[in-house]
């Protein structure tokens, strides 16, 4: 077993231990667990205690190792040997000696006392591995992420910075061995870590003291205060725990010359509408300016921290980059523009994995510079980074002169005042220049609609079995294409609905309802009157024939209105008269996947399936023969396409690519009337190729695709 696994056996181990002793924790600590619990969002875990427990020994275990190094690096003080009989009392008399905060006693440490001394001595005696470690901030991250499921980070939206990006923001952020560091969010410290060795690389006697940082989680601030303090022998660091949003200039008495930060990245949603309201109304009063509601978290760090940086200060910040094509994103990117020069903006990862392999986000780093009384930058870097080249060769790339593509992306230079709020700058990190003057808007040939919205997919949509289980009428069901995995490749045909209804899949549709297929009126009135009462106490005497007979599928519905179910309640359903009677659409020839990581598929439809609103619908309003459908197939499936409705689409914070329908209708296409029958031929037996190569299961149809793309320039060169 090698030295990291050990260690995080240990913690475990530990946590284990510490768990069982706070399952009868004083009831004076019950109130605190609890706020512990929802403010970091393990109450979204199956055993919330059991991370706490977990987090509890890491905190043990950085105390102890920061215990370890005062200990050996500060000469002619009183520090005992620590043990696990005296540890409780030896990190109160370091918060004396050193006046460390990180020594501050809280949760974490309250309840790993609960637990018998006995029990904690491993997990102290294993501090001598982090003093050992090479890479302190990487080491204390990872081992927080591995005992920190993804689910509950998410809510605080952390998510560590990779090594090599942070090395690269530190370097270009510092500038001078006395700069005054902040680092809002600091976590772990994997940018206080390397700025501060940047510090130390322009001077020795760099002062731990100008190194700021601030976070919501006490455990955050031990963790970034012992990555520091391993970095250094001797100094106080100026860490404190705290909303980062509530911290003034004056709360650090000094100029900031630079802001290093991986802020949040929690999405509007998961604030709760108390805070989102307070933060929102503080920003907009701070810039005098509106600031959409629907900003992440992440977007008021960047206008809160301007206020710190002293004139020809410098800021990186790493986020998603989704707020450059959205339209909350606007009013940030008119901030920037207006406040900063934007030197250089830097996407990693546009098409492969991100660099955060867990948060799943297609990663921005900004490099900004406050003006110092001086004009503005005359241009800003967009760069696309596709393969890691290295720091040094990033590095010149945001300062210096390469421009155009790579061997490992691509370098865009753009006149600053040139930026508009409202526009996608992502389409700045696209080196490929578009000529869509020949084409056709799609809206001129088609109607792009979404699918259709149910409010309540798991009772609407039905398999064979449970059709047959109630016995409903066909006359009452549609076939249905349930979402983009029951269309993997460029078709979709009657044997692949057949199959998928043989495995089971919900495959039906509760459709052909209309108002008079049965009265229901009678049951929600007395509903709000009787309480639980239940649909078959009313059905009958609802009409004069006391003896008709309903159709089987109005026991579906009285199902669907049961106390377990309550379909007729969800939004959707509130503003539908009847509430069963779901939006109207015809099957569509072609469905498009409009959200993935791998760009849009348009699908020809050949059944009568009709699709919910997790694809869309496109509907001809030109006569088309089958050819020609099948020539604007291939087109749309072509990678020229690609780029094109990516540059009318949007990325959002989890690198997915999605295109609305009315974004989708001003794609310009090749409109298959103007081309000749032969192109029309070539292009129609390309995508009939295409469609045949993808439902064989390893290959790729990438050369296909080329295919398509080598007919399209013949024909776009010909004009």
């Amino acid at each position: 077993m090698n030295k990291a696994v050990a260690l995080l056996s240990t913690i475990e181990d530990t946590g284990e231990q510490i768990y069982t002793a706070i399952t009868d924790a004083p009831p004076r600590l019950q109130n605190d667990i609890d706020s512990w619990v929802d403010l970091h969002g393990l109450t979204r875990l199956d055993e919330p205690l059991k991370i706490l427990a977990r987090q509890a020994s890491l905190n043990l275990l950085l105390k102890a190792t920061l215990y370890e190094h005062y200990q050996e690096n500060t000469p002619n003080t009183s520090f005992n040997e620590l043990d696990a009989s005296n540890a409780r009392e030896a990190f109160r008399t370091a918060r004396e000696l050193t006046g460390d905060s990180a020594f501050t006693e809280y949760l974490l440490d309250e309840l790993a006392w609960v637990t018998s001394t006995e029990d904690l001595s491993s997990v102290l005696d294993a501090r001598q591995y982090l003093l050992n470690s090479d890479n302190p901030a990487e080491t204390i991250g990872q081992l927080f992420e591995q005992i920190t499921p993804q689910e509950s980070r998410r809510k605080l939206g952390q998510f560590r910075t990779p090594p090599e990006i942070a090395e690269i923001m530190a370097t270009w952020c510092v500038q001078e061995s006395t700069d005054t560091i902040l680092d809002p969010g600091v976590g772990a410290g994997a940018l206080s870590a390397p700025a501060y060795k940047r510090k130390l690389d322009l001077s020795s006697d760099a002062s731990l003291a100008t190194m700021h940082g601030i976070d919501l989680n006490e455990l955050a601030l031990v963790m970034g205060a012992t990555t520091l303090r391993l970095l250094d022998h001797g100094g106080p660091h100026s860490l404190q725990t705290g909303d980062f949003l509530e911290l003034s200039p004056e709360d650090i008495d000094a100029e900031v010359d630079a802001v290093i930060s991986n802020p949040p990245y929690s999405r509007h949603h998961e604030l709760s509408e108390e805070y989102k309201t307070r933060v929102n109304t503080q920003i907009e009063q701070e810039l005098g300016c509106d600031v959409s509601a629907l900003s992440p978290m992440y977007a008021y760090f960047y206008f809160h921290a301007e206020k710190f940086l002293s004139p020809g200060g410098r800021a990186s910040y790493i986020t998603p980059s989704e707020f450059l094509e959205t339209n909350y994103g606007e009013s940030l990117k008119q901030y920037l523009t207006n406040e900063f020069n934007l030197n250089a903006l830097v996407l990693f990862d546009r098409d492969e994995d991100s660099v955060f392999s867990e948060a799943m986000t297609t990663s921005l780093v900004s490099f900004l510079e406050k003006p110092d009384g001086g004009a503005k930058n005359d241009f800003i870097r967009f760069i696309r980074v596709d393969d890691y080249p290295g720091k040094d060769v990033l590095l010149e790339a945001i300062t210096d002169g390469i421009e155009g593509e790579t061997d490992w992306g691509f370098v865009n230079v753009v006149r600053q005042a040139d930026l508009e709020p409202e526009d996608k700058w992502t389409t700045f990190f696209d080196p490929i220049d578009l000529d869509t003057s020949q084409l056709t808007p799609l809206e001129e040939l088609a109607t792009v609609n979404r699918g259709i919205a149910t409010g309540a997919n798991s009772f609407f949509c039905l398999s064979q079995q449970e059709v047959d289980e109630w016995g409903i009428e066909k006359r009452y069901l549609s076939p249905l294409v349930r979402n983009s995995r029951s269309v993997p490749t460029y078709d979709y045909r009657k044997e692949d609905w057949e199959k998928q209804r043989s495995k089971g899949d919900e495959v039906w549709l509760l459709y052909h309802l209309e108002k008079e297929s049965c009265n229901l009126s009678t049951y929600q009135k007395q509903r709000e009157t009787k309480g639980n009462a239940r649909l078959s106490d009313y059905v009958q005497g609802e009409t004069e024939n006391e003896n008709r007979e309903y159709p089987n599928v109005v026991d579906y519905l009285k199902y669907g209105m049961s106390d377990n179910v309550e379909a007729h309640d969800s939004y959707l359903a509130r503003n539908r008269d009847p509430w069963y009677v779901v939006d109207r659409r015809d099957p569509a020839p072609i469905l498009v996947t409009y959200m993935s990581r791998g760009g849009c598929r348009f699908i020809l439809n050949e059944t009568e399936s009709r699709n919910l609103n997790n694809l869309h619908s496109i509907y001809l309003n030109v006569g088309l023969d089958t050819d020609e459908m099948k020539s604007l197939l291939a087109y749309l499936n072509s990678g020229f396409a690609d780029d094109v409705v990516r540059r009318s689409g949007r990325t959002y914070s989890t690198g997915m690519d999605k295109i609305e329908p009315n974004e989708l209708q001003s794609v310009p296409v090749l409109d298959p009337r103007d081309l000749s029958n032969e192109t029309v031929d070539s292009l129609a037996r390309a995508f009939d190729e295409l469609r045949e190569i993808a439902r064989e299961e390893g290959n790729n149809p990438d050369p296909v695709i080329t295919k398509i793309d080598q007919i399209l320039e013949r024909e776009l060169q010909q004009g």
